[in-house]
């Protein structure tokens, strides 16, 4: 009984000491539909304790129309769309829906805060035309349809195409701006991605584990609640189970005592009788990411100086948002064609076995199994005085 209560303890021990820093630290959300997750480094105000969050300038709050909202030092208080966990990332928007008026007419910056993003690599001019501008032949000509009116347009122009852009107008429109804009990876008007490099959760993230401080006293980030590897959880059973096979052996060593003081007594041609005991678990399976060799099956191309794509519309990664440049290497997926940086994509497919951004599962082959482990015991309980056996399986 002692032994049993002392067990117990230690185990409630274990479990309150790994999720000291955990208990105050439910994920938390606005009642807003479609609000994202908050967690660890994020927390929400009013609704997690303060140690539940990195530093104030990761705290977030809800506002009146339950939209999650981050305030930036130099830029105002953003929309949190999505927060991605595993690889850092932010999708923020404008709370009104005019990203793109934050962006090119006030004053934005995310200096002062944890959060950075990359330019494009040319600039943009925004255009003001006193008349409503039909679609131009050109990628990346847009019309800002939040900053324009019925009689009037907003257009935003790469600096160069700007020339070609104003020889097809009707009539001159007038220079507004001209600025670098960020990389977004989407329209403008959609909003953008920002990172953030410190807390560094995203290993924890991508392992299933549960990042946050070691304790409510401490200021060390780590990782809690990663899951066991090593033994199954039907051999962790068979162990459980095997305490009670010495007292199973001892009663199979009294049978076997007793038909031999018996056998003097048996019928010789009693057939023999058999108790075959197994212990076992059923098979269990993991999922892992892909091996090297399947991964480097996969087709790699290196771009040129045209910089020609697979998909012509498909001009950055979908996992860096970095556009691609000219010597990269990219890899595609075949089940699905999608294709990415080579060094993005081989490390995203070492932890998953699926495509970044369909979900296609382009090769099966390479997850791990784990193989039924049993154990089996076969006694034989003879009647007749000239046979005696044991079979161990």
């Amino acid at each position: 009984m002692a032994l049993s209560q002392f067990s117990v303890a230690v185990i409630l021990l274990i479990f309150f000491n790994g999720a000291e820093s955990q208990f105050l630290c439910k994920t938390s959300s606005c009642s807003g539909r479609l609000t994202p997750e908050v967690r660890f480094p994020f927390r929400l105000k009013n609704s997690q304790d303060s140690r539940c969050g990195y530093q104030p300038d990761f705290d977030l709050f809800c506002n009146k129309r339950n939209q999650t909202i981050l305030s930036l030092p130099n830029a105002g208080d953003v929309k949190v769309e999505i927060v991605d966990y595993k690889f850092q990332r932010l999708w923020i928007n404008d709370p009104d829906q005019c990203f793109p008026k934050r962006i090119l007419m006030d004053s934005f910056s995310l200096e002062d805060s944890p959060f950075i993003y990359n330019y494009r690599l040319d600039k943009f001019t925004v255009l003001n035309c006193s008349y409503y501008v039909e679609t131009l032949p050109f990628d990346r000509v847009r019309r800002i349809k939040c900053m324009s009116g019925a009689n009037y347009s907003v257009i935003n122009v790469p600096d160069r195409d700007l020339k070609a852009v104003t020889n097809l107008l009707p009539t001159p429109c007038k220079v507004i701006t001209t600025k670098k804009l960020p990389l977004t990876g989407m329209e403008l008007e959609e909003g953008m991605v920002v990172r953030w490099s410190e807390p560094e959760c995203g290993n924890c993230e991508l392992r299933g584990g549960d990042c946050g401080f070691r304790s409510n006293s401490s200021d060390e980030v780590v990782c809690f609640n990663l899951p066991k590897s090593g033994i199954p959880r039907g051999a962790k059973y068979g162990l459980i189970i095997g305490v009670g096979i010495p007292g199973l052996l001892f009663l199979i060593g009294l049978v076997f005592y007793i038909c031999g003081k018996c056998k003097a007594f048996a019928r010789p041609n009693r057939p023999t009788s058999n108790l075959s005991l197994s212990l076992g678990h059923e098979p269990t399976s993991t999922k892992a990411g892909l091996d090297g060799p399947t991964i480097e099956s996969f087709p790699k191309t290196t771009l040129g100086q045209s910089r020609r794509l697979p998909k012509s519309n498909d001009t950055t990664c979908a996992i860096c948002l970095s556009e691609y440049q000219s010597k990269e290497t990219i890899r595609t997926i075949p089940d699905c064609g999608h294709f990415f940086h080579a060094n993005c994509v081989d490390e995203w497919l070492k932890l998953n076995a699926t495509c970044p951004v369909c979900r296609t599962s382009p090769d099966d082959s390479s997850a791990t199994s784990t193989p039924s482990q049993s154990t089996s015991v076969s006694v034989s309980l003879p009647t007749s005085p000239r046979s005696l056996s044991r079979n161990d399986d």
